[in-house]
């Protein structure tokens, strides 16, 4: 699960994705790595997206939309509103913080 994440993060992958690459269901899927890992799949997916696109705030000069893009999201907005979920402060404020 974790290669497949990795090899396929900035495309538009779903749980359904990570399970067939693995040949299980996506419900079998994450009774499996939830317990295991104490997070579901997509919190995977969504946090190796991030890890990303923390980079790119910080070490390019890219877009907001072109990192959305670059890190596997087709909605921008989308994007911000799961980056301010998951960090508590938007994309841009994180870039500002960075590069002081």
């Amino acid at each position: 699960m974790f290669d497949f994440i990795e090899k396929h993060y900035q495309k538009r992958i779903s749980l359904t994705d990570v399970a067939a690459a693995v040949n299980i269901s996506s419900g079998h899927l994450t009774t499996v790595v939830w317990p295991k890992t104490g997070r579901p799949p997509l919190e995977w997916i969504t946090e190796r997206r991030m890890a990303q696109a923390r980079r790119l705030l910080t070490e390019t000069d890219l877009t907001i939309a072109g990192i959305a893009h670059n890190v596997g999201y087709t909605d921008a907005a989308y994007f911000v509103r799961t980056f301010r979920i998951a960090h508590g402060t938007t994309p841009l404020r994180w870039r500002r913080a960075g590069r002081e």
